[in-house]
């Protein structure tokens, strides 16, 4: 494997890591958010940290290195990939909230699982729209 495939690897693990790490865990929370199992969520809120953090490192890194040798000839010009990465900010900014929600949820402050669905929906659509813009490339 060349140097980009092996980039590309890491990111397609951690992608995989992070977005169904953060699907799962906020299907998890919100199953047992109105129970007040805070047991269960402690133990979300600890694979969130444990696999949904490190994926998102992996993604990021991977990611990085498989667009910054090309960034100049390639990937500056690319509307797709700056679409895919706004989305990338965004997920980022749901992991911070599906977190805080959880360690609120595990404290007994949250009692409600409609804010998790609604993670977990958006986790599942901005991640199949992220993938359709890596595979079609729209603009090029």
């Amino acid at each position: 494997m060349s140097g980009p495939e092996i980039a590309l690897a890491i990111h397609f693990f951690g992608l995989m890591l992070w977005i169904g790490g953060a699907a799962t865990a906020s299907w998890m929370a919100a199953s047992v958010v109105s129970s007040g199992d805070t047991k269960a969520l402690a133990t979300v809120r600890s694979a969130l940290l444990a696999i949904v953090a490190p994926g998102i490192l992996l993604a990021t890194v991977g990611g990085l290195a498989r667009m910054l040798p090309a960034w100049s000839t390639t990937y500056a010009h690319a509307p797709w990939l700056h679409a895919k990465l706004a989305i990338g900010f965004v997920l980022g900014a749901l992991h911070g909230v599906l977190v805080g929600r959880v360690r609120k949820a595990s404290k007994g402050l949250v009692t409600t699982p409609g804010t998790f669905v609604a993670l977990a929906v958006a986790y599942v659509v901005l991640g199949i729209v992220a993938v359709c813009l890596a595979i079609a490339r729209p603009g090029e």
